[in-house]
């Protein structure tokens, strides 16, 4: 009876994360790599990247990790079911080792996010330890996002490239201010791409994913990128 309790704990483990009927025998770390390659290729007509920006590869890690969870047709729709799938996908990832230690999810914040996510946007900004004039100089990017995604990606991608070399050349900015808005700055980059420039639009970019982003990167800029992709599918899933 143990024996069969063991195989059966062993068989719903494997179940919880393969992907769908087709793919089952593909592992995850299979596709981190596949995916990479496929995303890279996006990149050949219109990349989204600003190698001007020292953060940059945070954007390019939340498209991979994206572009995997999306490819595996998930349908969790809870928060600690799709933070186990994320945290799985991001400890195969090894560029994200570079941007620090991912921090545990705190689920009721989370949650509140996807609830309110503007009050919840002015909060992690309030509350961080930024300079003022950087928390003005994100709050405000924030906003002309609303503004600025009605355009093409070309338009926004410029419009974007201009404010963080405004931020880069900020004498004023600490590296601190920095490194949080230029992590939040590549993440909504690249996620924007991914939205607008994907041939099946099973991704929207949300307030809620750059908030995600925001709180993340008060802390680090490896939990920006998983608190920003948990809280867009969480937002995605609704």
């Amino acid at each position: 009876m143990k024996n069969f309790l063991l195989l059966l704990v062993v068989i719903l483990t494997s179940l919880l994360f393969s992907c769908t009927s087709e793919n089952m025998e593909s592992s995850i770390g299979n596709l981190v790599e596949e995916k990479s390659k496929n995303t890279a290729k996006l990149f050949q007509n219109l990349s989204p990247e600003n190698p001007a920006n020292t953060y940059d590869i945070a954007g390019k890690i939340h498209n991979d990790l994206l572009d995997v969870y999306l490819s595996c047709n998930y349908t969790f729709n809870t928060i600690p079911q799709i933070s186990q799938i994320v945290d799985s996908i991001s400890a195969l990832n090894n560029d994200l080792l570079i941007l620090g230690t991912n921090l545990p999810v705190n689920f009721q914040e989370i949650q509140e996010t996807v609830d309110n996510p503007q009050t919840k946007l002015e909060q992690a900004i309030a509350n961080s330890s930024m300079t003022n004039a950087a928390k003005i100089c994100l709050s405000n990017y924030m906003a002309s996002l609303i503004l600025w995604e009605i355009n093409e990606y070309s338009v926004i991608h410029q419009s974007i490239i201009s404010f963080e070399a405004s931020v880069i050349a900020n004498t004023q900015f600490s590296s601190e201010d920095k490194r949080i808005i230029l992590t939040t700055s590549s993440i909504v980059r690249y996620s924007t791409y991914y939205a607008k420039e994907r041939k099946d639009k099973d991704w929207e970019t949300s307030v809620g994913n750059r908030v995600g982003a925001v709180q993340g990167a008060v802390a680090n800029s490896s939990t920006a990128v998983n608190k920003s992709i948990l809280t867009g599918l969480l937002i995605h899933n609704l």
